[in-house]
C-alpha cells in the first residue's frame, strides 16, 4: 500500500509540470518584433527583471536604455528609462518560456518580446 501511494503521488506531481507552463526564468535578452523594418527595441534582463537594452527608431535614433524591473512569476514590469530622456512603462505576462505579451502605457496595442 505504502508503494501504491508513492507510485500515486509522482505520477501527480509529474502531471502537474507542463512542458507547456512559462518557465520561471526570465533572465536572458529579449527583443520586441516589430513589422516594420530599421526599428529595435532589446533588452538584456537578470532573473529579477532589471537590465540593459538597446533601440533603434525606425529612420531616427539610436542608442542604450536602462530596465528598471520586476518579476513575479508570471507577471513582468518595466520602467524603461532612454538615454536621451524618455520613460516608457510596460507590464505583461511570461506567455511561456520564449514569449513575453504586455502593453506599454502609452499605447493601446499588445507587444510580444521574443528570446533570443
Amino acid at each position: 500500500m505504502r508503494y501504491c501511494f508513492l507510485v500515486l503521488l509522482l505520477i501527480s506531481t509529474l502531471a502537474c509540470d507542463s512542458t507547456t507552463a512559462p518557465s520561471s526564468d526570465v533572465a536572458g535578452t529579449w527583443a520586441e518584433k516589430f513589422s516594420f523594418p530599421g526599428a529595435s527595441l532589446v533588452v538584456t534582463l537578470d532573473q529579477t527583471g532589471n537590465g540593459t537594452g538597446t533601440y533603434a527608431i525606425e529612420a531616427g535614433r539610436s542608442g542604450t536604455l536602462q530596465v528598471t524591473g520586476t518579476y513575479r512569476r508570471p507577471t513582468v514590469t518595466w520602467v524603461l528609462s532612454y538615454d536621451y530622456g524618455a520613460v516608457e512603462f510596460f507590464a505583461g505576462t511570461l506567455v511561456d518560456a520564449g514569449h513575453i505579451s504586455g502593453s506599454f502605457a502609452d499605447s493601446t496595442g499588445m507587444v510580444t518580446f521574443t528570446r533570443h
